[in-house]
């Protein structure tokens, strides 16, 4: 059984759509709004500037230099490629019964990758762990979504992170300016995924960051003397929570903190995603903040 494309999430995923039209501005190809207006853009030429043109366009460096208004034009690139890349590593498989991290990530996947093919944007997957696993080039429409989701049902947890190898390797093999959209719970070196999230950025692609964390491991429900055993790394760890918690839950808040600050400082879309609300309600929240400003 499917259970990523099972009808109640085939009538959520409808309604998502539909709600993502109310909530995101932009229109794509006079047929719907695009969630993902603004990635598919690239500017082409300069206009003089007329009054009732859209003051946000004005080049600010060209009237330094000028004294004159002039006004960027963009077109609109419709062959725009986006590429969903998921975390199978073991960190991935924390949770109870159905609520692990993979199969949220998995969920998220799907969402994203309807509204995109919706718009008639073109999508491909990627999985990674220590190393790059399953890949499906870019391709539009919803036939290609099932494809994606015969992947996506069929992952298991694995093997350590390797989060910087992953967006190196697939970076360099993209050909044209894309959209990358990192699904992980980014537990690696928070340095080495920062330096490469920024080197992404430099090759001009866009990149939006969904960072799951689990309810527990913000809040350390645990109680009495508790045994920890990390999922990617030997030995365990064993330690009273109600003596650590406050300790705990200020160093996590600062290690998140970190990624909103460093991502945001370079134009990254950064989204911690807590698994404690349904999917889509998560997607639209992404979406909301990813509104044109």
């Amino acid at each position: 059984m499917r259970k990523y494309l099972d009808p109640a999430l085939l009538s959520r995923l409808q309604g998502l759509e539909l709600k993502a039209r109310l909530v995101v501005e932009g229109t794509i190809s006079g047929m719907h709004k695009s969630p993902f207006k603004g990635f598919s853009v690239e500017f082409a030429e300069h206009k003089s500037y007329f009054q009732g043109d859209d003051i946000r366009y004005i080049d600010w460096k060209i009237f330094a230099r000028t004294g004159k208004y002039f006004i960027k034009q963009f077109e609109e690139d419709t062959n725009l490629k986006s590429y969903i890349l998921v975390d199978t590593s073991k960190s991935m498989a924390f949770g109870k019964g159905d609520n692990t991290k993979l199969s949220y990530a998995g969920f998220l996947a799907v969402c994203m990758s309807y509204l995109m093919l919706a718009q008639r944007d073109s999508v491909g997957l990627a999985t990674f762990s220590n190393e790059v696993g399953k890949y499906i080039p870019p391709r539009n429409g919803m036939g290609h979504l099932h494809h994606m989701v015969g992947i996506l049902e069929n992952l298991v947890p694995s093997a350590s992170t390797n989060i910087c190898l992953a967006l190196k390797h697939l970076a360099s093999h993209i050909k044209r300016r894309g959209l990358i959209v990192l699904i992980s719970d980014l537990i690696d070196d928070q340095d080495s995924v920062l330096r490469h999230l920024k080197y992404v950025r430099r090759m001009k692609h866009e990149l939006i960051v969904l960072h799951l964390v689990h309810p527990d491991e913000l809040s350390l429900p645990y109680r009495g003397t508790t045994r920890f055993r990390p999922d990617e790394y030997d030995g365990e760890i064993q330690a009273n929570p109600d003596s650590i918690r406050t300790a705990y839950r200020a160093r996590v808040s600062e290690y998140l903190d970190a990624y909103k600050t460093q991502c945001w400082q370079n134009d990254i879309g950064y989204h911690r995603i807590v698994m404690d609300k349904p999917v889509e309600e998560s997607v639209l929240h992404i979406l909301a903040q990813r509104r044109p400003r």
